[in-house]
């Protein structure tokens, strides 16, 4: 099966175009949010370790987390390459190599595609020892940007109509509301950063530069760990 993201075409309607790559694999999620969620990991494992992902689509997070020494066990609902694992995070079946223990386990841009959240939060709770790690992202729909969207037209960024069947958002997770899901799940020490860019190009992401100066002139502001912050991120340690 060629490793390119030409071809890591929608099968399940639950991916977005992947408009970049990491050695040739397609990446969906938000530019930064991969390099971000690498940097975090590597701060979390700086002696290495075993890591769970969840939710790896094409695979670019985990080459890349791989490539840093990283020991990954991808996992994916519709996996494009043998070397990911099948794993429906609704209706999970854990295999040899799926179910742990593991050190962290990394869930990017996922949970908002999940029917349960709370439950694919246990779920991973169970993969790990007390002091396992979790590194979790989702939109970040208190955005500026995201809170003007869903005044003029009732939905965030990359979620509503359009977005509900492909890529398949259909959770939205208020900072707050995530971490109280990761609190209640078996976690600790919860830590909240943002990072991430919009995928706006051209003109579009002229008109969003402008839009973002005029918010923060009214004092609709957001200061982002890295990027724009588009994308909220929690670390959490497991009790």
């Amino acid at each position: 099966m060629a490793d390119t993201a030409r071809d890591v075409a929608h099968r399940d309607g639950r991916r977005t175009e992947a408009v970049r790559s990491y050695r040739g694999h397609g990446i969906h999620a938000a530019p930064g949010v991969h390099e971000y969620a690498a940097e975090l990991v590597r701060a979390a494992l700086p002696e290495g370790g075993r890591v769970l992902e969840v939710g790896s689509g094409c695979g670019a997070l985990a080459l890349r987390l791989r490539d840093a020494g990283i020991d990954v066990v991808p996992t994916d609902l519709d996996p494009p390459h043998e070397w990911i694992h099948r794993l429906d995070l609704d209706d999970p079946e854990w295999t040899e190599e799926t179910r742990g223990p593991f050190d962290l386990v990394v869930c990017v841009e996922t949970l908002e595609h999940v029917e349960n959240p709370r439950q694919v939060l246990r779920s991973i709770r169970a993969l790990l020892r007390p002091g396992g790690q979790l590194l979790v992202s989702t939109p970040n729909v208190t955005h500026p940007h995201s809170r003007l969207l869903t005044l003029l037209r009732g939905a965030p960024y990359i979620f509503g109509p359009r977005h509900y069947h492909s890529p398949g958002h259909i959770t939205l997770l208020p900072d707050w509301m995530l971490t109280e899901h990761v609190r209640l799940a078996g976690f600790d020490r919860i830590e909240v950063t943002t990072a991430g860019d919009t995928l706006y190009q051209g003109p579009m992401r002229a008109a969003y530069r402008v839009e973002m100066g005029l918010l923060w002139l009214a004092g609709i502001r957001q200061r982002a760990t890295s990027g724009d912050g588009v994308c909220t991120f929690v670390t959490a340690v497991a009790v």
